[in-house]
């Protein structure tokens, strides 16, 4: 007998597929789909061990989800994930800017305003391919996932966003959420734009440093990031997959 059947079954909050909360007991996991391309759920542990983790593995891949990706993890974290199938499939790059110093001014008008996350997902969706695009929920997680939130713009010609970053404000550290640029807007320098408007952000908020993560065969990325200033940190993050 699995641990998955021998364990009470996994109760659910909402409706699969959407946004979902799993539970066992204390234990607590959220789930999505990966986005509104791809139907792979995306699972986040709250609490609860490898026990858990397996039976809400089972749950969403029972209820039609091709596969279960976890969030980006270290190598500690990871080992939890593997005892119960999760195979290494997304490597990432873990990248930190020191904020002691001063950071340069950017070339180009970035403005911190209310924004319409329709012309958000606009940009995203024109800037990633379809396994790295924001949804509506993604994006809004993103914005959230820190208590205090930033979102900058650059705007175009006829005044409506080009481009953006969001930026998670912590008390020591601040977190990089996502930055896209509209292709027709790219290699005009807005990207180095926002990531030093970013920077000066996080500084004046007190922060010592600013991480991010990023996909390791993104060089141009992983170029612009080192050129203003990050490291890439001696571990990876990588995104486990089961089916």
């Amino acid at each position: 007998m699995s641990v998955t059947e021998s364990a009470p079954p996994v109760q659910q909050r909402g409706r699969w597929p959407g946004p979902i909360r799993l539970r066992r007991g204390w234990a607590r996991a959220d789930a999505r789909p990966w986005n509104d391309r791809t139907p792979d759920a995306n699972l986040r542990i709250i609490r609860g061990g490898a026990s858990f983790l397996d039976a809400c593995t089972a749950w969403l891949i029972g209820s039609g989800a091709p596969s279960v990706l976890s969030p980006p993890l270290g190598s500690g974290a990871a080992k939890t994930w593997e005892s119960v199938g999760y195979q290494r499939s997304v490597p990432l790059s873990l990248m930190r800017l020191e904020l002691a110093q001063p950071v340069p001014a950017p070339n180009h008008l970035v403005v911190s305003d209310d924004v319409v996350l329709d012309d958000l997902l606009r940009i995203d969706h024109a800037a990633f391919d379809d396994f790295w695009q924001f949804d509506r929920v993604g994006l809004e997680e993103a914005i959230k996932a820190t208590s205090n939130a930033r979102t900058l713009t650059i705007r175009g010609p006829e005044a409506d966003p080009v481009a953006y970053a969001v930026i998670g404000l912590g008390h020591a550290i601040s977190y990089l959420q996502r930055l896209a640029v509209h292709p027709d807007w790219q290699r005009s320098g807005m990207g180095r734009s926002l990531v030093r408007a970013s920077a000066r952000v996080a500084r004046t908020a007190g922060t010592r440093a600013m991480v991010l993560n990023t996909q390791q065969q993104n060089e141009p990325a992983i170029r612009l990031y080192t050129s203003e200033g990050f490291v890439t940190q001696p571990e990876p993050l990588t995104v486990l997959r089961r089916s």
